[in-house]
């Protein structure tokens, strides 16, 4: 038992370092791409991808891990020909999901290229199209795998995902460039469904490296084969729950590429700025905007299995400690980031993406503004998700960010009506839905665990240790700059701005001793906090 308990925690970590890793390639990925392809060429990627990712929710989501959890129950109950069934029925599930997927985008390009009324995607939805069949038969080994405890392999195939998509996506794309930008777009995705069949690759690689192993187990079992429809029905049970909480995200992606474009056109917008204005938000703010969530989805990952640890040991003290301290540790997170985003949004936007005009600099840095606000909710949406999901309760998520996600829409459609306003309506709208939803769930489990709220512990100390890191990055900023020499001035300021915040966490001792035990490195922290109180106690 203990051995499985080993075996559960590092395979769980594998993935955690793995999906850090790939988060963090992801992200990479975006700013050279951008940087290469421009605006308009983003915009074809951007209004592609979020159909994808949507029809990709379907097999890529709740099936893997219903797949998981029932080879490992048959795995525990010492069946592993069923285990074997699982794999041999979801195959044959994923890939019939695969092809309707693959050529529903392929043979409807026109029709979503038309409804994100950029035509020029034509070639991008085609593109994207092989890869939907790729990941869903890959889906089928990796949650078989991960049902045997064989982590290694999903988090390899990740990797190699990414990695795929950064040397073959680019570089195809700065190929295809001379052609026009939507061929570079085309070629970026294409860059996709390379690395999703070398993904696929890796992971049947390593299965078949296994096979003799499981096949031998699976001869030693006598239990009778459940059959294609009950297993079916089992794993789509599981799956449908997580699917459909997954599908809000790229769904919020789906209305943007729907409705942006269009209502900016409806305005009186040329084609050309109405596309440049999506692609600012979309790929170069909405990069920027996303990358603390690197930092919160760790949390949120490593929450779960601590929360529910100590529930199944009825600490419901313990539970309420967890819970506080992930709440804590995205405000302190959260918080600064959005600070620095905001006060730095310029200079980190002429670093980044140095091909952009004056003009484009500008609407971008307004973007950048609106949207840096969002990084505080979607924080606590992250880590809340990790607390609520800990607890059992999978599906309230789900419902207030659908709830967030039903408001967004209705205030886009508003907001962006108003000239004035324009395209901020779509950036002030998603930060509405991440507030709606991160309020909501943070509500919810602050009445689950009676848990009582100390605000200026929670709220006070980082927004106080934020404003006074933003004022001394600006001042720095602004007096190295002056030199001419920015980006040397965006990456010190960037630098003191992380150490001024360091020093006030300890100032303000953000952390109570107990807190500090959550933490790697917290008994060091711990020490240099409290070591006022130590020496009067003696």
């Amino acid at each position: 038992m203990k051995k499985r308990q080993n075996s559960f925690v590092q395979g769980a970590a594998i993935l955690g370092i793995a999906g850090l890793i790939v988060k963090i390639i992801g992200a990479i990925f975006r700013i050279p791409f951008a940087n290469a392809v421009g605006p308009e060429g983003a915009a074809y990627y951007d209004a592609a991808y979020p159909y994808y990712s949507f029809l990709l929710v379907i097999s890529s989501s709740g099936l893997p891990t219903a797949i998981s959890k029932q080879v490992s129950a048959s795995v525990a109950a010492g069946d592993h020909r069923g285990a074997r069934e699982v794999l041999d029925v979801s195959l044959v599930l994923l890939a019939v999901i695969g092809l309707v997927t693959s050529l529903m985008m392929f043979f409807g390009a026109k029709t979503f290229a038309a409804i994100t009324s950029f035509e020029q995607t034509v070639l991008s939805f085609r593109a994207l199209a092989p890869s939907l069949l790729f990941v869903s038969v890959m889906c089928a080994y990796r949650g078989y795998l991960q049902g045997m405890q064989r982590m290694a392999g999903t988090a390899l195939s990740q990797i190699v995902e990414q990695v795929g998509k950064l040397a073959i996506g680019l570089t195809l794309a700065i190929k295809l460039l001379p052609d026009g930008p939507e061929y570079a777009a085309m070629g970026a995705l294409i860059g996709v469904s390379i690395s999703e069949f070398l993904a696929l690759v890796v992971v049947f690689l390593f299965y078949m490296k296994r096979k003799k192993a499981f096949d031998a187990r699976a001869a030693k079992s006598y239990a009778e084969p459940a059959g294609f429809g009950p297993v079916a029905k089992a794993l789509l049970l599981v799956a449908v729950p997580i699917t459909i909480g997954a599908s809000i995200s790229p769904l919020t992606a789906m209305v943007d590429s729907a409705l942006i474009n269009r209502m900016l056109q409806s305005l009186g917008f040329s084609e050309e700025l109405s596309t440049k204005a999506y692609a600012l938000l979309r790929t170069y703010v909405t990069t920027l905007i996303n990358m603390p969530g690197v930092l919160t989805m760790a949390l949120a990952m490593s929450l779960v299995p601590a929360i529910s640890s100590r529930m199944a040991r009825r600490d419901f003290a313990g539970v309420r400690d967890a819970s506080r301290m992930g709440l804590k540790l995205a405000l302190i997170i959260g918080v600064p980031c959005a600070v620095g985003l905001f006060v730095l949004a310029e200079p980190i936007l002429r670093m980044l993406y140095h091909k952009l005009t004056d003009a484009e600099i500008a609407l971008a840095v307004d973007l950048m503004h609106t949207a840096s606000v969002g990084v505080i909710f979607l924080s606590m949406v992250q880590s809340m998700t990790g607390v609520i999901q800990g607890l059992g309760k999978q599906m309230v998520p789900v419902v207030n960010l659908f709830i967030g996600f039903v408001l967004k829409v209705i205030t886009l459609i508003v907001l962006m009506r108003i000239p004035s306003v324009n395209i901020q309506g779509a950036a002030i709208s998603t930060v509405l839905c991440y507030a709606f939803a991160g309020v909501a769930d943070t509500i919810y489990m602050m009445r689950r665990t009676k848990m009582k709220l100390h605000a200026f512990d929670l709220f006070g100390k980082p927004l106080l240790a934020s404003l006074a890191m933003g004022g001394v990055v600006y001042l720095i900023y602004d007096f190295i700059a002056k030199s001419g020499h920015v980006t040397v001035a965006t990456m010190f300021s960037v630098l003191v701005g992380v150490s001024v915040y360091g020093v006030l966490v300890v100032v303000l001792r953000m952390f109570s001793p107990d807190e500090l035990e959550f933490i790697p490195g917290g008994s060091k922290l711990k020490k240099l906090m409290y070591r006022n109180r130590s020496k009067r106690a003696q």
